[in-house]
């Protein structure tokens, strides 16, 4: 995660919006999301075969009609692309077995927040290849082509980035664990509920913890909310984050702590080093439900 870059310390005011401040890194050097998502791609590779499976429950419409993919987080490295070309890979194997006398034309829709490196994304797309209803199969076997339009959606997904009924598949991996906002009482240091300034929920008092775990459910069932709106009917949606073993949500272990301890000592030292300010960092909780 990247924070604004600049000469001057980052002052963060409450009307500024974090969805178009915040992204994963950007580009392609060493530094970047790009080159340091690899664990990521491992545990994508992983859930293939449950990916599958949801695939194998969506309703096929007549091959006239184009078959359309979103992927929900997408940030700006290989792994969405290879994940869109996985599914649409199965869909058409689908078709093919189901005895169709061809395939749709496919879309993918990738959306992440405004802020996301949508350029460093699209130059990773290979060039688009031939595409016509019953083509399909030339066009998976074409190498160095993608099988697919694309596009870039910029936005939270916690709101509305579609038309009704209009997404066959959903996916999205690794990306709802970050909510859409810091509850206000956590911030306010007269609560029960103040974090103490922490960018962290691990070691949170409970009603710190169940202020994120409101704000998780509200958000979460927001986005259920949107899609059930933008999705066809028969259509499927895949989903994967980062959870935790126990039911309190202050004990954090795993990938959780890990992740939260870094964060915590990252901005810590960007604080220290006068580079952000302590009103940008405390409005960076994090919480894994």
């Amino acid at each position: 995660m990247a924070p604004p870059s600049g000469d001057s310390n980052v002052v963060v005011s409450s009307n500024v919006k974090l969805e178009r401040l915040l992204s994963m890194k950007g580009g392609k050097d060493e530094a970047s999301y790009a080159n340091n998502s690899q664990a990521q791609a491992k545990h994508a590779r992983s859930m293939l075969h449950l990916l599958k499976e949801t695939l194998d429950g969506v309703e096929l419409s007549m091959p006239e009609t184009p078959f359309v993919v979103a992927d929900l987080g997408c940030s700006s490295g290989n792994n969405t692309i290879f994940i869109v070309n996985v599914i649409i890979e199965h869909i058409t194997k689908r078709y093919e077995a189901s005895g169709y006398s061809g395939v749709p034309e496919f879309s993918a829709f990738f959306a992440d927040l405004p802020s996301n490196d949508f350029n460093t994304l699209f130059q990773l797309l290979p060039p688009l290849a031939n595409q016509g209803v019953g083509s399909m199969e030339e066009c998976l076997a074409s190498t160095g082509h993608r099988p697919f339009f694309a596009a870039g959606v910029p936005g939270s997904f916690y709101r509305r980035l579609f038309p009704a009924k209009s997404i066959d598949v959903f996916y999205s991996a690794f990306s709802l664990h970050w909510l859409s906002q810091v509850p206000e009482i956590v911030l306010d240091k007269s609560s029960m509920a103040y974090n103490k300034g922490k960018i962290f929920i691990h070691g949170a008092n409970k009603t710190a913890a169940n202020a994120y775990r409101k704000q998780f459910q509200t958000d979460l069932a927001g986005f259920l909310k949107m899609r059930s709106k933008e999705m066809k009917k028969g259509g499927s949606m895949f989903i994967a984050l980062l959870g935790r073993t126990s039911e309190d949500p202050t004990d954090q272990g795993g990938a959780g702590l890990l992740f939260g301890t870094h964060f915590q000592d990252a901005w810590d030292d960007l604080v220290q080093e006068v580079i952000i300010s302590y009103g940008f960092m405390i409005r960076l909780h994090i919480v894994f439900p």
